[in-house]
């Protein structure tokens, strides 16, 4: 795929400039998925994070004094993701949203909306938005019944003398993840499709001098290459910018990169990162040329939220009775834990971590099969021994995931189990430690590695992909193609995301309101004590063979 020019050019891209007199300065301020964090605080851990809108509420603050020309935008995803947000959706006290009131005293100007804007369904969104001092812009997010928008498309703003607009676009994955409950009545138009129809508008009918895409939606190719990473289902950054002409800035998100200012077929793109870790600014002058405004210059940075930048008193007293109500949450015991539950080897073998979740998820539907996966990243340590808190079962399941179960037979069972297989790369024989020795597939998110229950089965990772699973079972009986089982799984899997297109299409029996961890926490706290139990009814074993010469008796 060609992108014409794609590199990254540190802080700055110069334009050329038009000689004129009273040049207009427009500082663009982004932020995106930054997940209901306000303070500096990681509620999992229990301990202060460089993160939070009250940093960057101080960095807007400062900027604004420097140059009152201010657009303050947020790329979406913006109320779930903290237990402040959790407790908002499920156990609403009086008053707004924490985040649509903390947003609306910073003053932005719009917010995109995220596809995890979608995760506690239509009524807390629209509550939320409501709520909100500033719109909520999604063009491409239509209603089916009539294919009208279902958000604003778009904010016209004069800042500075100059004529701003500001086009609003959603990734239009949303429908593979999110259970249909959750978005009744709604479809997504291809963004590049609907920003064709619109921009001629904006820069028409409408007259911007200035024309941002708000774009919650990331980088679908390498930056470093230019190549297609294969997520161009979810993320059409670069086909915006390759397929629509008269965008000036396009403000990116939900990949959670940090992408210094870049030109990609021309256009300047930047992404912020996540959890407002830091902010977006792009400095961007107009000059009057032939009685009309033209964007000249475009520079732009990513300022840090750490410790040096102090949280703004007014939106500390703003977000603190939410904050105290959380960290409370966070900190109650659900459990005794007998020993612990260590998640090291969690994609090795069977493990009493991922059992837990498993067997939670077939009591509490009665399913004959459960799928679940060790989804925190990096070196999550596990459960620990002694009591266990909520906030231990935000780090195991921090997802706002939803409890379905499908039905399945025999055929798309293994091939859910073959995906799963896919995560082992190549596997090699250690002789002097006699020991097999596996490397991970790099195309395949370490989360998308899933493990099942209530089957028994063997993963030869020496076997061609498609032809890993081996002795599949069930109940002691192999497992033929048009057996047919019941199979508790998440919202999120159960619509084919993460590469199980064995799962798409399968027919739902039922889907719980409450979410899986939430079920987790419930089920735990009925039980008082557990155990670390594991079956092993799965194990990663090639096969074996007798040699010829062997002897027999």
């Amino acid at each position: 795929m060609s992108i014409g020019a794609l590199a990254a050019v540190g802080s700055v891209i110069p334009l050329a400039r038009a000689a004129a007199a009273e040049p207009v300065r427009v500082t663009v301020l982004e932020t995106s998925d930054v997940h209901g964090r306000v303070l500096p605080w990681d509620y999992a851990r229990a301990r202060a994070e460089d993160v939070g809108l009250g940093r960057i509420a101080s960095r807007v603050a400062a900027i604004r004094q420097e140059n009152p020309n201010v657009l303050l935008l947020d790329g979406g995803d913006t109320i779930q993701g903290t237990p402040v947000e959790y407790l908002q959706a499920r156990r609403p006290p009086a008053g707004p949203d924490p985040m649509a009131a903390v947003m609306s005293a910073m003053r932005y100007d719009a917010m995109a909306v995220g596809n995890h804007e979608f995760n506690y369904g239509l009524a807390v969104l629209r509550k939320a938005e409501k709520e909100s001092a500033f719109p909520w812009l999604s063009a491409n997010t239509r209603n089916a019944a009539d294919g009208k928008a279902a958000f604003q498309e778009f904010l016209v703003r004069e800042v500075g003398g100059a004529r701003a607009c500001v086009l609003g676009l959603t990734t239009p994955n949303i429908p593979n993840w999110e259970p249909e409950a959750n978005r009744p009545g709604l479809v997504w138009e291809d963004p590049v499709q609907t920003a064709r129809r619109l921009v001629p508008i904006l820069r028409g009918e409408k007259k911007c001098d200035l024309l941002v895409a708000l774009f919650h939606s990331g980088l679908e190719v390498d930056l470093a290459s230019g190549q297609p990473d294969g997520t161009d289902a979810e993320n059409r950054v670069v086909a915006l910018a390759k397929g629509v002409p008269g965008i000036d800035l396009i403000l990116t998100g939900h990949s959670h990169r940090r992408i210094p200012l870049t030109r990609i077929e021309g256009v300047p793109v930047i992404q912020p990162g996540r959890y407002g870790e830091v902010l977006a600014r792009v400095d961007v002058v107009l000059d009057r040329k032939d009685g009309r405004l033209v964007v000249t210059s475009v520079t732009g940075d990513l300022v840090p939220s750490d410790a040096s930048v102090p949280v703004d008193p007014g939106i500390a007293k703003l977000a603190g009775p939410s904050h105290e109500r959380a960290v409370a949450y966070m900190d109650e015991t659900v459990v005794e834990a007998s020993a612990a539950f260590p998640a090291e080897r969690a994609r090795l073998e069977d493990t009493p971590l991922l059992d837990l979740i498993n067997e939670t998820q077939r009591e509490a539907s009665g399913a004959d099969l459960s799928l679940t996966s060790l989804l925190p990243g990096g070196r999550y340590p596990g459960l620990p021994a002694g009591a266990v808190r909520v906030r231990d079962l935000y780090g195991l399941y921090p997802y706002e995931n939803q409890l379905v179960v499908v039905e399945v037979d025999g055929a798309r069972l293994k091939g859910i189990l073959e995906r799963t297989a896919e995560f082992f790369g190549a596997a090699t024989w250690d002789a002097e430690a006699r020991r097999l020795v596996l490397t991970q597939n790099e195309k395949m998110v370490p989360y998308n590695f899933d493990a099942l229950q209530g089957a028994s089965y063997r993963i030869d990772p020496t076997a061609p992909p498609g032809s890993r699973i081996k002795d599949l079972t069930f109940k002691g009986r192999p497992v033929r193609p048009d057996d047919r089982f019941t199979l508790a799984v998440n919202a999120y899997r159960a619509q084919g995301a993460g590469g199980y297109t064995a799962l798409k299409g399968s027919k739902v029996l039922r889907v719980y309101p409450t979410e899986i961890r939430e079920i987790l926490i419930e089920r735990l706290r009925e039980k008082k004590r557990i155990d670390p139990v594991v079956d092993r009814n799965w194990v990663v074993a090639p096969d074996d063979v007798w040699a010829p010469e062997t002897p027999r008796r």
